[in-house]
């Protein structure tokens, strides 16, 4: 799609194509900004409720919310699919990396953990060349280097300090699982499987984790209740957005308006947290999110001749 506008009367008028390509922009913005939301909310909950228990009940939610969405809009046999092994591989990959980033979020700070999560993008250049044997260039290899470097230096001094803690591995662990997760997404693009895809995710997420009840489950007050599936809700609205915002461009264009979350993050993490925001954190930031973005202008759509 061609960004165009047509000046008329003095007063600029936005082109059909150039609409279409703002509300795929708006709507993934908008998923990030929901999505860093929630991550606030559940780092709150935390102090009263194991990851595992809210991780539990909000895919319960999700459940009901992505499959009345799904009927309404008139999709039938959304559960029906002819390659559930690779639906199954695709929930424990969003699993990985949801529980890695709750757990993170209870015990290190919301901005640091979500700017480490998205290291994903370059991860996922990773994979495709170890497990699809896709060839990189310099450019692409140059940006890997970048972006790992700036993890080095966000988690760096918390792994090698006086104390180390592991657990700065866990956002880690959360980006390759989310990146694993993109690739089996690609795996079932067809349109056939797109309902299932997203009916089907937080089902087996949901009856997973229901074994682990009998021991990380404690009684949820009603406010709790509600925020939770106040989460179940946005977490579909997010994942709405983003499917309807990908289809009004490719995602190779609106995959950095997705950085909205970091930006949104940082915000929550001062305002809410009183995250430390260290020059090191800032230059760390500056090298994953300046390497995610490389990656996307390498891999950008170009204009034919």
């Amino acid at each position: 799609m061609n960004c165009t506008q047509e000046i008329s009367s003095g007063a600029v008028k936005i082109a059909p194509a150039s609409r279409t390509m703002l509300a795929g922009m708006g709507l993934v913005a908008l998923a990030g900004c929901i999505l860093a939301t929630q991550d606030a909310a559940i780092k709150a909950m935390t102090a009263r409720h194991s990851p595992i228990q809210i991780a539990f009940v909000r895919y319960g939610w999700h459940s009901i919310f992505i499959a009345v969405f799904l009927l309404a809009t008139g999709k039938r046999g959304i559960y029906r699919t002819r390659v559930l092994p690779l639906h199954l591989v695709r929930a424990g990959l969003l699993m990985t990396a949801s529980l890695s980033m709750f757990v993170a979020i209870a015990y290190i700070p919301l901005s640091q953990a979500t700017v480490i999560q998205f290291l994903s993008p370059l991860v996922v250049t990773l994979l495709s060349v170890l497990l699809l044997g896709e060839r990189i260039g310099w450019r692409r290899i140059t940006a890997l280097c970048m972006g790992f470097t700036g993890v080095l230096v966000v988690i760096g001094p918390q792994l090698t300090g006086a104390e180390p803690s592991l657990v700065w591995l866990l956002p880690l662990l959360s980006a390759f699982g989310a990146a694993g997760y993109v690739l089996m997404t690609r795996r079932l693009s067809a349109p056939e499987e797109v309902a299932p895809s997203m009916a089907l995710m937080p089902v087996i997420c949901f009856f997973a984790l229901l074994p682990a009840q009998a021991v990380f489950w404690s009684s949820v007050a009603p406010i709790d209740m509600l925020i939770l599936a106040l989460l179940g809700l946005t977490g579909t609205l997010a994942h709405v957005a983003i499917q309807f915002g990908m289809q009004a461009a490719p995602a190779s264009i609106l995959s950095p308006f997705l950085y909205s979350q970091v930006i949104v993050a940082g915000l929550w993490g001062v305002v809410f947290f009183d995250d430390p925001m260290s020059s090191g954190f800032y230059f760390g930031t500056l090298l994953i999110v300046g390497a995610g973005l490389a990656i996307w202008w390498i891999e950008r759509p170009r204009p034919t001749p």
